[in-house]
């Protein structure tokens, strides 16, 4: 293709800049003077589509998608039918999305059939359809092309959690240390394989995972993990009240964290049944998942896949008494709350920090939940709407610059996306009491950076 709108085009959208990409593909389209030869239309629609699709706006993305498949020339099909399957998931055709999926997958000559796997376990879970879903994303996860398994790995696990079989789940989840997780994705593992161990009762396990996941800092449990945590404390610290019963004369020198468990299993908690699927768990990583052959996990019967957890338990004891770190995080705060609170205050301190309230919005934004929750009063909530309904779904973010004062704080954000590439947005946040919450977001050009 002869086209010089062509090519800024693909800069554009190489740049993350997917507005002006969109306006000089258009260009391109009606550029007298570009030379095209067979094909090269339905690649500009495909191209077109994908800007549409970056910037959330599935309705015309399926039509631009679907003019692309008219060329006949084009021969990237099942790459269009992908992304068209992902537009009808976001617009909620969940049945129009898999029959997508299905047309890529029955291209044989398709080089990324895990994509397809992918978009059809979402789309099968949307639906309720757990076992299909679980299906499709042990299959995305077993494609030796797949070079992030991760996240297959992760839903994987929730399917197991949501057909009540955590002991699968643990499995799954530590599958994904295989790959060397990094930042959120690495705490979110960590916080899963925490609850599913809390719910096969293996609470030194569980504590030991929710720990490591607030390990860096800067990663807030979730609602849910928050209660499980509590949970495994509380089963275990009655596990160690038991021992002493047995033992009334003997010595027992508990540690620290065995003394703040016992403590906690002397209050009143209650816990109330929790949802065991995730609709959205993101991933981020890289590596190539094991053949079948190599990890038993993929086709171990049921008895089989108990004993590999015995087995792999030693190596799981590795993984305690990481909480150092937390421990010291708290007390910091809480020094800086009582010690000097006002200097703090000034200098735009608060709890939760700016860092744990962007990082929950978009968690919140990527896994269906509320995000009322993050923003100002006064913005209303209809504005909050628009704004939300134009953010990338991310598979990864990056908070790379806060500036705060007494009472507002500006933040820089990266999103990486899960098709790749990245989009980044300026943050605004006002004070509220000794937090903060969302003021407003805007989208970042690439010629404004």
């Amino acid at each position: 293709m002869n086209s010089k709108h062509f090519e800024h085009a693909r800069a554009a959208y190489d740049n993350g800049d997917y507005v002006e990409a969109l306006k000089e593909y258009y260009a391109c389209l009606k550029d007298d003077n570009a030379t095209f030869i067979p094909g090269d239309v339905g690649l500009v629609y495909y191209r077109l589509g994908n800007c549409l699709l970056k910037m959330r706006s599935f309705q015309e993305a399926i039509a631009i998608f679907e003019k692309s498949l008219e060329d006949l020339a084009f021969i990237d099909k099942s790459a269009v039918r992908v992304n068209l399957g992902k537009s009808q998931i976001g617009l909620g055709d969940y049945e129009g999305a898999i029959t997508s999926f299905n047309a890529a997958l029955a291209d044989t000559n398709y080089q990324k059939p895990y994509q397809a796997h992918m978009g059809l376990g979402t789309a099968f879970s949307r639906l309720g359809m757990i076992v299909d879903a679980g299906i499709a994303f042990r299959n995305a996860a077993l494609d030796a092309r797949n070079p992030n398994p991760i996240k297959a790995l992760m839903q994987l696990g929730a399917c197991f959690n949501a057909l009540g079989r955590p002991q699968d789940a643990i499995e799954s989840y530590k599958a994904v240390f295989n790959f060397d997780p990094v930042g959120t994705t690495r705490s979110k593992t960590y916080e899963s394989l925490g609850q599913a161990y809390t719910a096969t009762g293996r609470y030194q396990e569980a504590v030991d995972a929710f720990k490591s996941a607030g390990a860096e800092g800067r990663y807030a449990l979730s609602d849910e993990a928050l209660l499980d945590y509590q949970k495994a404390q509380t089963g275990l610290a009655a596990s160690l009240s038991a021992k002493e019963t047995k033992e009334p004369t003997g010595t027992f020198d508990a540690t620290e964290e065995e003394q703040d468990a016992a403590a906690l299993a002397k209050s009143d908690a209650s816990f109330d049944s929790l949802p065991l699927y995730k609709d959205e768990i993101e991933g981020y990583g890289a590596g190539n998942v094991p053949a079948a052959y190599d990890t038993g996990f993929f086709t171990a019967t049921d008895d089989e896949l108990v004993e590999l957890g015995k087995k792999q338990l030693k190596k799981e004891r590795k993984l305690r008494h990481v909480g150092l770190k937390v421990i010291l995080a708290v007390m910091i705060i809480l020094v800086l709350l009582i010690g000097g609170a006002v200097l703090a205050y000034s200098q735009g301190y608060g709890y939760p920090t700016q860092e744990m309230i962007i990082t929950n919005l978009f968690n919140a934004q990527a896994e269906g939940k509320d995000i009322l929750q993050y923003w100002a009063e006064p913005v209303k909530e209809k504005v909050i709407e628009q704004k939300m309904h134009s953010i990338a779904a991310a598979d990864y973010i990056e908070i790379s610059y806060i500036e705060s004062s007494m009472t507002e704080s500006t933040a820089i954000v990266t999103v990486y996306l899960e098709e790749g590439g990245s989009v980044r947005y300026e943050v605004l946040l006002e004070r509220s009491a000794i937090s903060w919450k969302i003021r407003d977001i805007n989208l970042i050009f690439a010629s404004q950076q």
